[in-house]
């Protein structure tokens, strides 16, 4: 069982966010045009999980629309739960839920951190944070608090 399971939505939104990477190292970014949510996950299943039963609550789905867009979601996400994070999944959950949210980015944090692919190098260059090495403590932990002040930062 997940921390957030049986929670209401309200009282568990920021776990994800407020995680130590380096730890959580399976991660998701998600936003409705406005601001990034950047989440950290133990594993493949606790994402699959949490962008079935969670993430759509974060854009205010509820009552028949949530129920509707679970039942949308489900063979997409059942998909990632074999295949894992794979892009072609992505886009078809976006397909699913684009009138809402999108799945900006998903993927480990070692790639993350490194800037190893085009989104992760974008945020990290528009947050100001610098790439690092995942392997190197001392750099991830850097990045991992930087991170966690960005979540816990009075809203501007």
């Amino acid at each position: 069982m997940h921390a957030w399971e049986g929670q209401n939505f309200s009282d568990v939104s920021l776990i994800t966010q407020r995680r130590d990477p380096r730890r959580f190292q399976v991660g998701c970014a998600t936003s409705d045009g406005g601001a990034v949510i950047l989440q950290w996950f133990r594993n493949m299943p606790e994402i699959s999980q949490w962008l079935r039963r969670m993430e759509p609550q974060r854009w205010a789905l509820r009552g028949p629309r949530l129920i509707a867009i679970k039942s949308e979601l489900e063979p997409v996400l059942t998909r990632v739960d074999v295949y894992g994070l794979e892009e072609e999944s992505r886009v078809a959950h976006n397909r699913i839920t684009a009138d809402h949210y999108r799945v900006l980015w998903w993927g480990d944090f070692a790639t993350f951190a490194a800037g190893g692919d085009h989104w992760s190098d974008t945020f990290l260059t528009r947050e100001g944070f610098t790439p690092v090495d995942a392997a190197d403590n001392h750099q991830a932990q850097s990045l991992a608090e930087a991170l966690r002040a960005r979540v816990d930062a009075p809203p501007e």
